[in-house]
């Protein structure tokens, strides 16, 4: 397996994505991986090289900065903040990820889906409604709020939520506005909650640390990456 970073840019910004694929790979199926606030760290790059294993060329987009690696003790809502409050910057700032994405060789720039795990959830679901032309998005524990809704037929992607009933960061409002805003823009969308799953049920975005709204839950951790894992398959029939 291959794992190496890749320099790019957001207008000025500096940024160092990770990107994983299997040795000698050119234009295989695409998946962009949007992380939590610990942004490009070792372990969503595992993730990464799971889904190469698959036969997948999948890229880790940054979000903050390249060697930006935000961590406890700083609060998240301190690093996302910005992003949640500017939904405009948020998908420039992932679509700079999208673009040297499939400037790849390794990828197929017509053959790309999203995950996306809290925050990076929020990003892909960003994306989608804003007309990206991905196959598929995933997003899991993700932020669910809309500033800017979908507009009708505007989704391109198919859409799948995976959220943990005990979640109190992505609540049951939410998630009911979420399906009208679905609904309302005709897209083609899933989801499934599982019950007794806290925020950050994958252990994305926890850093080592359970807080009582957040924590990995390994029954919904496991389910969900297989769902995933089916998900990208049908997408990329």
């Amino acid at each position: 397996m291959m794992g190496t970073r890749v320099s790019y840019l957001d207008e000025q910004h500096r940024l160092e994505g990770y990107l994983a694929a299997p040795n000698s790979a050119r234009d295989l199926p695409g998946v962009l991986v949007v992380p939590s606030w610990l942004n490009v760290n070792e372990s969503i790059c595992r993730r990464a090289d799971r889904l190469a294993e698959l036969g997948y060329t999948a890229f880790v987009a940054d979000l903050f900065g390249a060697g930006v690696r935000p961590s406890p003790p700083q609060s998240p809502m301190t690093v996302v903040g910005p992003f949640l409050d500017d939904r405009l910057r948020f998908r420039r700032r992932l679509s700079a990820g999208l673009k040297a994405f499939q400037q790849r060789a390794e990828c197929n720039a017509d053959r790309i889906a999203a995950i996306g795990y809290c925050i990076g959830g929020c990003g892909v679901l960003e994306l989608a409604r804003a007309g990206a032309p991905f196959r598929g998005v995933v997003s899991l524990h993700g932020i669910l709020t809309a500033p800017i809704p979908a507009k009708p037929r505007a989704v391109e992607a198919k859409v799948l939520v995976l959220h943990g009933d005990a979640d109190p960061v992505a609540q049951t409002e939410s998630l009911i506005d979420f399906q009208k805003e679905m609904r309302l823009a005709k897209a083609n969308w899933q989801i499934n909650i599982y019950g007794d799953a806290k925020h950050s049920f994958t252990g994305e975005g926890l850093g080592g640390h359970r807080t009582p709204e957040a924590g990995r839950h390994p029954q919904t951790e496991a389910r969900s990456w297989q769902t995933t894992v089916e998900f990208l398959r049908e997408v990329f029939e």
